[in-house]
């Protein structure tokens, strides 16, 4: 009987199966339960997990990232910088057409006097008296014809009028200021569309068709950026010290001083590099060139340069 009664015990065991068993037991905390299993905690996981993601790879792409972040950094500065330039334009066309039109009105004016067919002088109402006959005039010597320093004078001939030298032409009349806002523009955008090469060509075409006047120094400073770009900074330098000649008192001198550093910069000279950003600081403390110049000194300084 008590045979029986034992394995009778044993099958109903078997019959409930290993997860009631287990679901009954006690676990002493220390990853085991009385049993003796191995049991998987949330710590544990969790450890792995960070293992996992302190790898290789992920310390890779997180490099990457980084790179990436500062070379977005660089895109918008130079975006905010063209952006700047940009509106700064703007402006200066919509002041300078003003003062041209002003200026056309005036010379239109000084043209049309000069063209003016000239008065013709009155004519007498009254016939010239003469004495009567026998009668000498007052204050005449008897016998003696009177002394007219009129008379007396040379009558010129008709060759005189020959010899004469003819008036000079008058001065031809300004361009039109339409036209010549329609040429920079298309320069501009051109350089604005990143054609940097057909960029270089239009400026080189304004420069030489308008070398004074409206947006020619605008046109020279852009032919030194467009050369600048394209790493020409043997041309672009020559661009950016003849606006500097030409324009002394053009608002983009800051700029092409800062870009004249620039170039020094790029070609590794950093000490003369360094003094004409000071020098640009000083000059034009209040400019936007300002702030670039002190950021890339900045860089400079953290280069060791």
């Amino acid at each position: 009987m008590k045979v029986k009664n034992s394995m009778a015990a044993a099958m109903v065991a078997g019959l409930m199966g290993p997860g009631l068993c287990l679901s009954e037991t006690q676990y002493d905390g220390s990853g085991r339960d009385e049993a003796g299993y191995a049991t998987t905690t949330l710590d544990s996981r969790v450890s792995r997990l960070e293992k996992r993601l302190t790898g290789q790879p992920l310390t890779e792409m997180s490099r990457d990232i980084e790179s990436l972040r500062a070379e977005i950094k660089k895109l918008r500065g130079t975006v905010e910088e063209l952006r700047n330039g940009f509106d700064k334009e703007k402006k200066q066309e919509k002041e300078h057409y003003a003062v041209l039109e002003n200026r056309n009105a005036a010379l239109e004016a000084k043209l049309a006097a000069l063209t003016a067919p000239p008065a013709m002088p009155a004519v007498p109402s009254t016939a010239p008296t003469f004495p009567a006959a026998g009668v000498e005039p007052a204050g005449t010597t008897t016998g003696m014809a009177p002394t007219d320093p009129a008379a007396s004078a040379p009558v010129p001939g008709p060759e005189a009028a020959f010899n004469e030298p003819p008036p000079p032409p008058p001065p031809p009349p300004p361009p039109d200021p339409k036209i010549r806002q329609r040429d920079y523009e298309q320069a501009f955008e051109t350089l604005k569309a990143g054609k940097y090469t057909d960029a270089i060509a239009d400026f080189q075409t304004f420069v030489a068709k308008y070398p004074t006047g409206e947006f020619s120094d605008s046109a020279q400073y852009w032919l030194g950026e467009a050369h600048y770009v394209n790493r020409d900074y043997v041309a672009a330098r020559e661009s950016f010290r003849k606006m500097l000649a030409d324009y002394p008192q053009s608002s983009k001198v800051p700029d092409a001083e800062l870009k004249l550093a620039y170039i020094e910069y790029e070609n590794e000279q950093f000490a003369k590099a360094k003094g004409m950003l000071n020098d640009l600081v000083k000059r034009h403390p209040e400019s936007s060139a300002a702030k670039m110049a002190e950021k890339r000194l900045e860089r400079m300084k953290q280069e060791r340069h």
